[in-house]
């Protein structure tokens, strides 16, 4: 087994079993409701989060891990392992990339033996955890951080995300929807189809009604060509426990009792957009062999 240590931060909403059970770090972003502030994952719960959420007036933000606190961090990571590797949220959404940068030339130069690796995942949630877990299962096999970071970068790129939100006011409080569309589409019952492309979550598809909505997008997934048919597998996660739940009692009456590989909740960082009641189907495709 290869001494090395595989860190994500809490826009990765690695579920804690997974965390535990593959010794991976987690480094937290902190979320700002006006002047109070709070560690994510360490002063406020999930929970807790989408429960100030729904009764904040304004909109709430999230700040990226304070320079000192990811350096002290890294530090010791780096004094106690041969090798560490963070898998970061994606740079085009978050500047935790970039000062994990600086923190990582500020280690190498009073410590240049270190032997520090920050891999910019261009993803947001369980694409960074399950990713995680695949390092870390490598690792475990004895295999080199570059063949892990090398083959960790392709397995990242062969999930595809059909997020569904429950309300459009927190897309449009931040900015992602515009006013008019978020009233169109609540008076409408359109609901867009989000996704991840070029390191952002973008508009994939739309989906109009209330009913039925997770049989709606599970033919959506079974639709695309690119899905993995012969070996159905699926990350959910959700902000709304009930809501996972029936997603993955669906895929699974669907495609097998094992098709679900991983099952987490929003944390902050997306909570924060997408709000209570949403939840993703991420299924594998097929290009991933």
């Amino acid at each position: 087994m290869a001494d090395i240590k595989i860190v994500v931060d809490t826009g990765a909403d690695i579920p804690p079993e997974a965390a535990e059970k593959y010794d991976i770090g987690i480094i937290s972003f902190l979320s700002l409701f006006g002047e109070e502030q709070y560690v994510q994952g360490v002063t406020i719960t999930n929970e807790e989060f989408f429960e100030k959420l729904e009764s904040f007036e304004g909109f709430p933000t999230t700040s990226q891990t304070p320079y000192g606190d990811m350096y002290d961090y890294f530090s010791e990571e780096c004094k106690k392992h041969k090798s560490v590797i963070y898998f970061a949220l994606s740079s085009a959404a978050s500047g935790q990339y970039q000062t994990a940068n600086m923190v990582r030339n500020e280690i190498l130069e009073e410590n240049p033996e270190a032997d520090f690796h920050i891999v910019d995942t261009q993803k947001f949630s369980l694409y960074i955890a399950q990713t995680a877990v695949h390092a870390a299962e490598m690792a475990a096999e004895g295999k080199t951080v570059d063949e892990i970071i090398s083959e960790c970068e392709e397995y990242i790129k062969k999930w595809r995300a059909y997020l569904l939100v429950d309300t459009l006011k927190y897309l449009e409080k931040g900015g992602r929807l515009s006013k008019t569309a978020a009233f169109v589409g609540t008076m409408l019952d359109i609901k867009p189809i989000l996704t991840i492309e070029h390191g952002l979550v973008e508009n994939m598809d739309k989906l109009r009604g209330k009913k039925k909505l997770i049989d709606k997008l599970i033919a959506k997934v079974k639709d695309d060509t690119d899905f993995d048919t012969e070996n159905p597998r699926f990350l959910v996660v959700q902000s709304d426990e009930e809501r996972g739940n029936e997603v993955c009692e669906k895929l699974r009456e669907e495609f097998g009792k094992d098709c679900i590989v991983m099952y987490g909740e929003f944390g902050p960082l997306i909570g924060t957009h997408v709000g209570k009641g949403a939840f993703a189907i991420i299924p594998a495709i097929k290009v991933y062999k």
